[in-house]
């Protein structure tokens, strides 16, 4: 008979002293795939590589020196992700890697955003990226490998206000977790 491994983490369940957090995501951060932080826990380091003016080699230098970090103000969510479930012998289970994908609709949609919108392959591009809240800070050191897509949406209302509605995926465990340093 196979014995299997089981895994226990730490978990906390105290009604006294509960640690929530509020959500709405309000900022995605991007760089060119692989670029990620020494520390992404230092304001610092974040302040000298985020730059949406950046253009040029100065924006994607030749590696190994690294790229500027873009970011985009806007209004997300993610819900749980896409698992397929495969069934195995003996009544057990197994599940395909978890699959996340959502939408993050940036407000600002003049002439820079719009062109970054245009400017994106048909497919998407492939970003090492960071998503927070206004409390906490998604990604660790590298980042998450993430592809972006985005489009415009025009309403028919006018009382309504355009967006840039960006997709973002991406697969694997859900990313590492901080209080957010940049807010």
């Amino acid at each position: 008979m196979a014995v299997c491994t089981t895994v226990l983490p730490v978990v906390k369940a105290d009604l006294c002293d509960q640690d929530i957090h509020f959500g709405e995501i309000s900022m995605l951060l991007f760089t060119r795939l692989g670029d990620g932080l020494t520390l992404w826990t230092d304001d610092a380091e974040w302040a000298t590589r985020m730059s949406n003016t950046t253009t040029g080699v100065t924006a994607l230098p030749t590696p190994p020196a690294l790229a500027s970090i873009r970011q985009l103000f806007g209004l997300g969510s993610i819900a749980a992700p896409e698992r397929t479930e495969i069934r195995l012998p003996r009544r057990t289970k197994a599940f395909t890697t978890p699959k996340y994908t959502w939408t993050f609709n940036v407000t600002d949609t003049g002439d820079e955003n719009m062109a970054f919108a245009r400017t994106l392959p048909v497919g998407g591009q492939t970003y090492s990226g960071w998503f927070g809240t206004e409390e906490r800070l998604f990604g660790g050191n590298d980042g998450v490998q993430i592809t972006i897509t985005a489009d415009p949406t025009i309403p028919e209302n006018i009382d309504e206000i355009m967006v840039l509605t960006v997709t973002v995926a991406f697969e694997g465990t859900f990313p590492e977790v901080i209080d957010n340093p940049l807010v």
